[in-house]
């Protein structure tokens, strides 16, 4: 365990090595455990200007951005204006998806909870002005495909979040961004972020970095803003300081700012961390899905962010009073989040290590895999599943749409990868990475009359497209 006193020079030393094994050019990180705060900060912002990261340093936090909506819309149920279980139709008469009579029964609570059931990534540029969530909602969820009955199963979606920013909008008579900087940041004392490019200029902040091709040199990615401006309540150009960022996190510690000031009540507070839905099938401990919030393990609630250059994480431990944030410029980002948040987990909070994903022996092999092969697919990736002359099972992964143009902007070129598939269950299966070790699980959905899965899950739904 690591002692109060230890705890900085612990902190940055695990971030030095961690940094430079998983080769990320900055790392802002702020770690808040039992009232003592502590920061810590690695590398640069840039890696051609060579700027240093500080504590004062923005990056861009991405989906993050969720846990801002999710708090802002507890703050309208506190107040009596919004109803969880009530339909998202009968605040935001114009919300409808492809399939009507299943848009009449999402509820809100389906929105913070991912059970929507309708395409989430929806990433197509709308407008840059005050009225882009009302174009996403009307002009882009209108054309949603409808996957799943609502809150028959968790299924990842930016787009709910969209939808829940225009209710706040509207039942705030504001934008987004004036909501959360008066309901929220003002409040936290959080005077650290910007909205977009032009207001990340008056602050040191960090840019993405990505590789032009697999094995080329990381660079500063071309644009700093690779996602438009249309849902700025599901995290596409909000940027922070890590020391901003764990303020929310302690927001949800005790529905408090650190003077004092009542932001939420307590029983909203602890309705949004409490399990509402399960994830998908795993052959570990099961996970679930809070408010807004993911549920990794007993006592644990976190909610990462990402896109082309940019990886960053939010981690609370509410028995232990304890809040994290690691913020990162670029995709390695990830496992150094991971990596050093798992410490904290062990180090500091004295939890136990998380269980890993078991890897199933090469020879492991379906009885059947005609099920399973065939084609899936989202607005953003095309999966397909196909066999080879060994009878195993591969899953190619090629990426669409707006996800190919991200990267364009960034300046990499859009990957296709392919991972070998491995059966734990019947319907479920881990991805193997280039180490031979399982990586991830996904799930296969119900089966037709020819015995064929209708769907493939991973953090999201693909239907079948064959």
């Amino acid at each position: 365990m690591v002692k109060p006193q230890c705890l900085q020079t612990w902190l940055e030393t695990e971030l030095s090595r961690l940094s430079d094994t998983h080769e990320v050019p900055g790392v802002s990180v702020a770690l808040s455990s039992g009232g003592h705060s502590v920061e810590a900060t690695c590398g640069v912002l840039n890696t051609r200007t060579r700027i240093a990261v500080t504590p004062d340093s923005l990056f861009q936090i991405q989906s993050i951005t969720k846990i801002f909506t999710t708090a802002l819309v507890m703050q309208l149920v506190d107040e009596g204006l919004v109803q969880l279980d009530q339909p998202i139709g009968t605040y935001l008469p114009e919300f409808r998806t492809t399939d009507p009579a299943a848009s009449e029964k999402v509820t809100v609570r389906h929105l913070l909870t991912h059970t929507g059931g309708f395409e989430g990534d929806l990433w197509q540029p709308t407008t840059s002005g005050p009225d882009a969530l009302d174009r996403f909602v009307r002009d882009l969820v209108a054309l949603a495909p409808q996957h799943s009955r609502p809150g028959q199963r968790f299924s990842y979606c930016n787009a709910g979040f969209g939808t829940l920013g225009r209710l706040v909008e509207v039942l705030r008579g504001t934008t987004y961004e004036q909501a959360l900087r008066h309901h929220l940041a003002e409040p936290l004392g959080i005077d650290e972020l910007a909205f977009s490019a032009d207001q990340a200029l008056a602050f040191r902040t960090a840019i993405g970095h990505v590789r032009p091709t697999p094995s080329g040199p990381l660079i500063p990615a071309r644009h700093w803003a690779l996602m438009p401006p249309s849902n700025p309540a599901a995290g596409n150009q909000l940027a922070m300081s890590a020391r901003g960022l764990v303020r929310l996190g302690n927001l949800f510690l005790s529905g408090a700012s650190a003077n004092g000031v009542r932001i939420l009540s307590e029983p909203s507070v602890a309705l949004t961390l409490q399990p509402q839905v399960r994830h998908r099938q795993s052959s570990v401990a099961p996970t679930h899905q809070g408010l807004g919030w993911h549920l990794p393990q007993p006592e644990v609630a976190e909610h990462g962010g990402g896109c082309p250059g940019v990886a960053t994480m939010l981690l609370i431990v509410p028995d232990q009073n304890l809040a994290a944030v690691v913020l990162t410029n670029a995709d390695t980002g990830a496992k150094v989040a991971r990596h050093l948040l798992d410490l904290v987990l062990t180090e500091l909070a004295g939890m136990p290590a998380a269980a890993s994903l078991p890897t199933p022996g090469v020879e492991v092999r379906v009885a059947d895999p005609r099920p399973f092969l065939g084609r899936y697919s989202t607005r953003q990736s095309l999966l397909e599943v196909t066999r080879d002359g060994e009878g195993r099972l591969w899953l190619t992964n090629e990426p669409r749409n707006e996800s190919v143009t991200m990267a364009r902007l960034a300046g990499a070129t859009p990957v296709t990868a392919r991972h070998e598939i491995r059966p734990l269950g019947p319907d479920l299966f881990v991805l193997i990475g280039a180490d031979g070790h399982a990586t991830s699980s996904i799930t296969f959905l119900e089966q037709d009359q020819e015995r064929h899965f209708s769907a493939l899950m991973t953090s999201r739904v693909a239907p079948r497209v064959e």
